[in-house]
């Protein structure tokens, strides 16, 4: 489920006259180590003022922001990236660090979420940061983890190279699941990068190893940037399925699981198809035998490519079958 967004509208002039003053509209988007409300917002408003100062026309799209903020309510690492001028993304990032908090915290929090600029003598707001809640599950390579990207935020980047990018790290990333160590449990984590990463999910090490893998990925151009929030789970289907329904039959139930388990892969699946123009993907079909789905047919009109898909799915453990539950499911998948 996505996280609710928090909005705060910010002008450059509180004696400007009215609509012809670029607006930023900073949205909080997630979070780690606080849950958000959709009543109230995390920040207070010691930055308002500042940060209406970096309004301004010059900016070619709207910019993603990383904060960490320790116990004491204090930003200690301010980041952003996406405007297409760096004196802006400063100007952004020096205005947020002197946000504050304004209730109590238990302990430091990690806020992510993007900021959009609405500039009067244009047509709305400048390209505001894209987002994608399709989870991306990273293949765990035998790993104790399975890391899961739920929700995506990034700057002049595509979804479908993100996830092709996280789908050539993920060795990397799996080698890093001994760090954890043997006493820990599935966890939230929540990543950024701008050529440099970042990674916090409360073990240090495992986060420092994690994020070197994550700067394999390339970023396209000086303004791209991207946060992730992460889960770290054990390597199973880590998706609930698309009903909640208590009478749900055990068929029923397999077949939700088989297709939730395409449907969270699609971008990652899509990816077999860059290059190949002639190539496409509207269905595949998955075969369930000894707890784990596989591709059994695919049909792209390229042999790479139905290749390229059948590895990218791999073999995915279904937690609600059996060993001996055997099952065929022919699974539409289209670009939206």
């Amino acid at each position: 489920m996505r996280s609710p967004v928090i909005v705060l509208l910010l002008t450059a002039s509180a004696s400007s006259a009215a609509g012809d003053t670029p607006v930023y509209k900073l949205v909080e988007d997630s979070a780690l180590g606080i849950e958000l409300a959709a009543d109230r917002r995390v920040l207070g408003d010691k930055h308002a003022a500042a940060l209406a100062t970096c309004a301004t026309a010059e900016a070619a799209s709207g910019a993603v922001f990383w904060l960490e903020i320790n116990r004491a309510g204090t930003v200690t690492t301010a980041k952003v990236r996406g405007s297409g001028k760096p004196a802006i993304d400063t100007c952004l990032a020096t205005a947020l660090r002197k946000a504050n908090v304004a209730e109590k915290l238990t302990g430091p929090i990690v806020l992510v979420g993007h900021i959009d600029l609405k500039i009067p003598d244009r047509d709305g707001y400048v390209p505001s940061p894209r987002q994608s809640t399709t989870p991306v599950l990273l293949a765990p390579h035998g790993a104790k983890w399975q890391l899961t990207v739920n929700h995506l935020a990034y700057t002049s980047n595509r979804a479908a190279d993100i996830a092709q990018g996280l789908d050539a790290t993920s060795p990397a990333i799996a080698a890093c699941a001994p760090k954890r160590g043997r006493s820990a449990e599935a966890a939230q984590a929540i990543a950024w990068s701008d050529g440099k990463a970042i990674v916090r999910s409360g073990t240090p090490a495992y986060d420092s190893c994690v994020a070197k893998a994550l700067e394999t990925i390339k970023l396209p151009a000086p303004e791209s940037a991207l946060w992730m929030k992460l889960a770290i789970t054990d390597p199973a289907e880590p998706l609930a399925p698309r009903t909640d329904r208590a009478a749900l039959s055990k068929d029923q139930a397999l077949r939700d699981a088989l297709t939730t388990a395409v449907r969270s892969r699609k971008e990652l699946l899509l990816t077999c198809l860059d290059g190949r123009a002639k190539a496409t993907l509207t269905k595949v079909s998955l075969a369930l035998t000894g707890a784990k789905a596989k591709v059994s047919k695919v049909s792209t009109g390229d042999a790479e490519a139905d290749e390229c898909v059948r590895k990218k799915f791999g073999e995915v453990a279904i937690s609600s079958a059996k060993p001996d539950d055997k099952l065929e499911l022919e699974i539409t998948l289209v670009r939206e």
